[in-house]
């Protein structure tokens, strides 16, 4: 079943945000990885390393579920100098499930 998401990343000093139907997390952050690495706005070194980034995430299970908050997980990681950060909203009132594995829970603010 496929749920409605929200991405918002920040990056360098940019609020980014998407809008997508996935069936989880973690397909819902492949397909924003897949929109955003065309951007103009990133370098050619910068497109290398997030799609780099990206695949070790997606490998690695690394989205991380907000603790304290309900269909909330984050990714971070740096693009040379600079932290590129991800935060996935489910846009709904029923917990949604993410099949693959998550790296750790911390707490929501």
């Amino acid at each position: 079943m496929a749920h409605f998401f929200t991405i918002v990343c920040e990056y360098k000093g940019g609020t980014y945000t998407k809008q997508l139907r996935a069936e989880s997390p973690t397909h819902a952050f492949e397909q924003w990885a897949g929109v955003f690495r065309n951007e103009d706005f990133l370098t050619a070194p910068e497109k290398k390393y997030f799609a780099e980034e990206v695949q070790y995430s997606l490998s690695e299970g690394n989205l991380v579920a907000l603790e304290g908050l309900q269909n909330v997980w984050y990714e971070g990681f740096s693009l040379g100098e600079d932290l590129l950060e991800v935060m996935i909203i489910a846009m709904s009132e029923q917990p949604v499930e993410n099949k693959q594995p998550v790296s750790q829970h911390i707490n929501g603010i």
